[in-house]
């Protein structure tokens, strides 16, 4: 294949660097004459295996591999892609996302609304080789409900099956946590939670606790017909002038930067926590939006003031 395959990593729709750790620990044992001690090369050729051959291109910012062949190139491709968080783009197929919360990162366009899904753990040169044929066109999905206290980020997914509540085909399914002893265990439309019907039909809420006083029936929209949070400890729902607050998405330290209220928020979380100054710098600098630990981000839906907490295991 002559044409350039590219992996790289999308925030906000601009590349950012991957990990070079990471870029290192995936191809400098297939690397020929390996890598130098510090810092990535212009350009060098990978040999696998089974016979199989690339020229690398780029930095950690994008790498570009040429004239690929063999399949076990391609896997070291996948595992690349994998262990970054990044993008595959083939040069004849779709660009190939590990999650649907990476859409957002795409530039806005024919990259993003065309992008695929491929679950981390399905990730294989196999998939990738099948990226580069011709592909169906996407079935197009229904707008999704609007949800007054989330975006709706990371909280569906694309799906052609019906919805286990209402039995329509609905083109989503909700990906997030459900609380309640008859709680089924996955297919809810995201619309099904939108109009009450799940929490009606199940007995079920897709959160948890509130972390403040709001009135009542701001109280059963968050619980009942607001998405939930997937989190490592159990999620919280913030609040803000006597409202709950917007929930954003998960952040990490490069997100933040733009927003310094929430990062105070973070500070005075760590203080509560008795650690000294230097562990919360540190800590805040960790944080990061794809792993642990992460921040959860908010905005006041009355002043705009944002607001997060953090997680990890």
């Amino acid at each position: 294949m002559s044409h350039p395959f590219h992996v790289l990593k999308f925030r906000d729709g601009a590349p950012v660097p991957m990990k070079e750790e990471a870029i290192r620990a995936v191809l400098s044992s297939v690397t020929v004459d390996g890598l130098p001690g510090r810092g990535l090369p212009e350009w060098w050729n990978l040999r696998t295996r089974d016979g199989g051959e690339v020229e690398v291109y780029g930095d950690a910012t994008c790498l570009s591999f040429t004239h690929v062949s063999g399949r076990l190139v391609l896997d070291r491709m996948a595992e690349l892609a994998r262990r970054t968080g990044a993008v595959v783009m083939p040069p004849d197929g779709p660009v190939l996302l590990q999650r649907e919360h990476d859409r957002r990162h795409l530039p806005d366009g024919d990259l993003r609304a065309h992008a695929v899904v491929v679950p981390a753990a399905a990730w294989s040169g196999r998939v990738i080789e099948q990226a580069v044929r011709p592909l169906p066109e996407p079935p197009r999905r229904p707008a999704l409900p609007r949800f007054a206290y989330h975006s709706g980020a990371g909280a569906v997914a694309p799906s052609d099956e019906p919805c286990v509540c209402c039995g329509q085909v609905r083109g989503w399914v909700y990906t997030g946590p459900v609380y309640g002893a008859e709680a089924p265990s996955g297919g809810i439309c995201p619309y099904c939670i939108a109009f009450g019907k799940a929490a009606e039909r199940y007995g079920v809420t897709f959160n948890d606790v509130i972390d403040g006083e709001v009135p009542d029936e701001v109280a059963r929209e968050i619980l009942e017909r607001t998405p939930g949070i997937r989190s490592w400890q159990s999620p919280r729902w913030l609040t803000h002038c006597g409202d709950g607050a917007e929930f954003l998405g998960p952040a990490g330290a490069e997100e933040l930067r733009h927003f310094p209220d929430a990062v105070e928020a973070l500070r005075r979380e760590c203080g509560e926590w008795g650690w000294s100054a230097e562990r919360v710098d540190a800590y805040l600098r960790a944080l990061d939006a794809d792993d642990q630990p992460t921040a959860h981000l908010f905005r006041c839906r009355a002043c705009g003031t944002h607001l997060a907490w953090s997680d990890f295991t």
